[in-house]
């Protein structure tokens, strides 16, 4: 949720004037503080959701019959803003600088290879018998 702006209320209170407006009654037991507290909602989220919330066709005025609850706003408006919130945190982190890959060591890469051929000729010296495995490791960590 944001934090409300002087430039957030009066398109907050424009909406909230829209979706009462889309109501026969208001059964609030009172409406200027029902209207007031759907100003405080509205001016916490961006302009574009506000709109999404009074579209008489998607919004809440398709979803219920009298005048929604301050949850029942908060419950339309918060996950969609949430789901906001989510993909610009990955589209930043997407964008973010990576570090440069390090440069090649072509003689890290030479003793890592010559350890695997070792370690090839090694297995391939024990042939297919397990204990004869067992054996040669026993005898190369007593030569270590």
């Amino acid at each position: 949720m944001l934090q409300p702006t002087s430039e957030s209320l009066p398109a907050a209170a424009a909406a909230a004037a829209r979706l009462i407006g889309f109501y026969p009654t208001i059964t609030a037991s009172d409406p200027t503080i029902y209207a007031t507290g759907l100003v405080q909602v509205f001016s916490r989220y961006p302009a574009h959701l506000v709109t999404a919330a009074v579209d008489p066709v998607t919004g809440l005025p398709s979803l219920h019959d009298f005048p929604p609850t301050m949850k029942q706003v908060r419950d339309f408006l918060e996950p969609r803003w949430q789901d906001e919130c989510r993909i610009r945190q990955r589209i930043a982190e997407a964008n973010r600088q990576r570090l440069p890959e390090p440069p090649a060591d072509p003689e890290a890469d030479r003793r890592i290879r010559e350890g695997l051929e070792r370690l090839s000729e090694y297995l391939k010296g024990a042939g297919s018998d397990p204990t004869a495995r067992v054996a040669n490791a026993g005898a190369h960590a007593d030569a270590g």
